[in-house]
């Protein structure tokens, strides 16, 4: 077709835009053919990736402890702002469970709140001891003798009637002084019942008066108890074998929050990872691991020993300002080699790297 023949199509507006219709479908299709491969490559289903490798070691921050934590001790509930009037020991000396640790002010004043309760018991048993032994022997023999007298007294009186009711018979005696000597015989016989039973009673020990009295010295007694256990808390004593690690009190000072001085058996020291809830199932009983003590360059070995059971908060946190201080830890306990653990026993709340070897399976 010649130029002279292409300028009424060109010059045609519809014809023009089908002639660009058509190129643009060419190049489409062109472009099409030429990707496929590719396409065809790309979509191919790719081989199948390798597992990664199973983890080796698991590596947390922690801190030293002595085994079963450091203890604090503190004054007992019922001494609450106690003071502390002699202090018996010092930091670093190793105590035994029950050894005294301090003696507290209030202490003397409850000493003597002991003796008056025993001083008390005392009383009560004297009491109880002489209600169960009855009267006294003088007491007894001296009413037995007003007794006889009374019964003389009944016995003259009741020979004056008999002979006034002689003498009234024959007329000698008016009958009014009859009745005088009835009234004074009537008179004396209550006398003498009177005198009686007042003999009676000196010599009867009732049950009642031995129960009041036995019921009196239990409660002395139980007094007793309760005063010496409250003057046992007013001596601080070791809850458990081990080392004073720092005090808190000394004499004249108040026991405050802090307690009275805290301790641990530093003779056997632990290493307390904080390790991510994520490794947790990787860590087992037994496992080794690797202690470092950063601020002395020391690297130390220990064994797994113990599991927490609690997920909680990082304690200890990483000089990494972006570290992530809301991450959530479980404790693990590590025993530290003998060696290792005199290196450290003056460590406790050291701050430690700590890198385990989780390829050792699970302890039995």
């Amino acid at each position: 077709m010649t130029p002279s023949t292409w300028k009424p199509f060109l010059q045609n507006r519809v014809w023009r835009w089908l002639l660009v219709a058509a190129v643009l479908v060419t190049a489409a299709v062109i472009w099409g053919v030429r990707e496929q491969p590719i396409l065809a490559v790309a979509t191919q289903p790719s081989e199948k990736t390798s597992p990664p490798a199973p983890r080796q070691f698991v590596s947390s921050l922690g801190r030293l402890e002595p085994r079963g934590t450091v203890v604090t001790v503190a004054a007992p509930s019922a001494t609450a702002g106690a003071v502390v009037e002699e202090l018996h020991v010092d930091e670093g000396q190793t105590v035994k469970k029950g050894e005294l640790l301090a003696t507290l002010d209030s202490y003397e004043r409850q000493r003597a709140v002991v003796e008056v309760a025993q001083s008390q018991l005392a009383v009560a048993q004297s009491v109880l001891q002489q209600v169960e032994a009855g009267a006294k022997k003088g007491d007894i023999d001296a009413q037995e003798a007003m007794v006889a007298r009374a019964d003389a007294e009944l016995e003259k009186a009741d020979r004056e009637l008999e002979r006034a009711k002689s003498l009234s018979a024959r007329n000698v005696l008016p009958a009014e002084e009859i009745e005088t000597r009835q009234l004074a015989a009537d008179r004396a016989r209550i006398e003498t019942q009177r005198e009686r039973a007042r003999l009676i009673s000196l010599k009867e020990v009732r049950e009642v008066d031995l129960n009041v009295r036995r019921a009196e010295v239990t409660a002395a007694r139980a007094e007793i108890t309760r005063a010496s256990a409250e003057l046992r808390s007013h001596r601080i004593v070791a809850p458990r074998d081990g080392q004073i690690l720092r005090l808190h009190a000394y004499p004249g000072e108040v026991i405050g929050d802090d307690g009275l001085l805290q301790m641990g058996d530093v003779r056997h020291m632990q290493a307390v990872a904080e390790v991510y809830e994520g490794d947790i199932p990787l860590v087992r009983l037994g496992q080794v691991a690797e202690i470092m003590v950063e601020s002395l360059g020391l690297k130390l070995k220990g064994t797994v020993a113990e599991l927490g059971w609690m997920i909680a908060r990082k304690d200890v946190l990483s000089n990494d300002p972006v570290s992530d201080t809301d991450a959530r830890v479980q404790e693990v306990r590590i025993d530290l080699d003998p060696a290792a653990a005199e290196e450290v026993a003056r460590l406790s709340n050291a701050r430690v790297e700590v890198i385990i070897d989780v390829r050792k399976p699970a302890a039995k």
